[in-house]
């Protein structure tokens, strides 16, 4: 058997051959054209990118912010989720979608995820579902989308809001419709890494003025209304400055018209690869529901690491030897196992300020892997590595080699 690079051997794909990265990003055509209007016109004239942007969704509203942390935040607010209430919540994600539930003072209760894909369903968040919960937070991890009929049932039966987490899934589509156009809100992400990049920012859309109007008011207006003109802004409610902008939003827009091609690439790229790690013994790519999409922010596969001669972190620098770069588990993105704040909030609010008011509503609360044993096991089994329409069918091709020649290698048949 070949000699692996990490041993003394040759990689597949040596640094006088590397594989394509993320970095450098491609920039939308148009982008030097949109600077040099807005700086003609003193910074006063920006592209429509928000019109843009929803149009873009198949939505009726889109509203950008600075993040995608704060784009979750606004639409739980805009949602009404307030202290005490639960928001049942992804446990495989960052801590942008956590952020805004204690942001609100409201409660995070992680539903466990099915073990192939690391996103919740509709079983796993039944599971949790209480009187006291107030919205849904699905995240469409790794650019994978949710099974998202039997979701938006479950949350048509009980009265409740969706927001999808869109960071990694930009113009995905399920059943027809883009992702985060399926629940009452859906949030983007703009950073450097992530499909539409302009270095940071996101966005919001929803088809629901209401809603649209409550997340202008928070994120925009810092919860000021003008009921008189002659005296100006009230601060009714709390809100905060959380604007995306201008100078941003010419690249913003460039890279929008850029990313129906750039998403339609890495679909079929990721499409690709899947077919071909699914004849490697060992290796499991990870399934799209059936009238659901994958656009690969990031690439998840599953390693069947019980039948290897080493874990995943050995693994993934092996891997990382023969060429793919970042090849590692993300076991981080366990929030429940590694967000320690959720234990112990004290240091965040004190005693006089605490989520969900009452300290029993909290304090009583234990947050571990434990809670979420199918996300402990995808953690446990998943390696993944950054994605991007750069790669060409060689690249997809020598992907392949690489990690059948170090599942192969590792192998405990071998």
């Amino acid at each position: 058997m070949t000699k692996l690079a990490i041993d003394g051997g040759e990689p597949v794909r040596g640094k006088d051959d590397p594989l394509p990265d993320v970095f450098p990003r491609s920039v939308g055509a148009n982008a030097r054209r949109y600077y040099q209007e807005l700086l003609d016109s003193g910074l006063t004239r920006a592209p429509d990118f928000d019109r843009a942007f929803a149009q873009a969704n198949g939505a009726r509203f889109a509203l950008s912010v600075a993040n995608c942390t704060v784009a979750n935040h606004v639409s739980y607010a805009a949602c009404g989720v307030g202290p005490g209430d639960e928001v049942v919540v992804s446990p495989i994600t960052d801590y942008g979608t956590i952020y805004g539930i204690i942001a609100q003072r409201a409660i995070p209760v992680f539903a466990d995820t099915d073990r192939l894909t690391g996103n919740v369903t509709a079983e796993t968040i039944a599971a949790v579902i209480t009187d006291r919960t107030r919205a849904l937070s699905v995240v469409h991890w790794a650019g994978i989308t949710c099974d998202m009929d039997p979701i938006l049932a479950l949350a048509g039966n009980r009265g409740l809001p969706v927001i999808e987490d869109v960071c990694q899934a930009p113009l995905a589509e399920y059943g027809g419709r883009k992702a985060g156009t399926l629940g009452a809100m859906g949030c983007f992400s703009f950073d450097g890494e992530k499909h539409l990049s302009c270095g940071s920012g996101g966005a919001i859309i929803t088809n629901d003025e209401e809603l649209y109007n409550r997340a202008l008011n928070f994120a925009g207006h810092r919860g000021a209304y003008i009921e008189d003109a002659n005296y100006g802004r009230r601060h009714k409610i709390l809100g905060c400055n959380y604007r995306f902008d201008n100078v941003r939003m010419p690249l913003a827009m460039a890279q929008l018209e850029a990313l129906p091609e750039l998403v339609a690439r890495r679909r079929e790229l990721g499409a690709q690869l899947s077919r071909l790690l699914a004849s490697i013994d060992g290796v499991t790519p990870s399934p799209v529901p059936a009238r659901g999409d994958a656009v690969y922010w990031m690439y998840p596969f599953l390693v069947g690491v019980e039948a290897m001669r080493a874990g995943l972190d050995e693994l993934g620098r092996a891997m990382a030897a023969e060429g793919l770069t970042g090849v590692s588990p993300g076991r981080y993105y366990l929030v429940p196992d590694s967000h320690d704040l959720l234990n112990d909030l004290r240091h965040t609010y004190g005693a006089g300020a605490l989520p969900g008011g009452a300290p029993d509503t909290y304090f009583g609360r234990v947050y571990s892997a434990a809670d979420t044993p199918n996300a402990k096991w995808y953690v446990d089994h998943m390696l993944r590595f950054m994605f991007t329409e750069e790669y060409r069918e060689r690249d997809i091709e020598d992907i392949r080699r690489i990690i059948r020649k170090v599942i192969e290698q590792y192998s405990a048949r071998k």
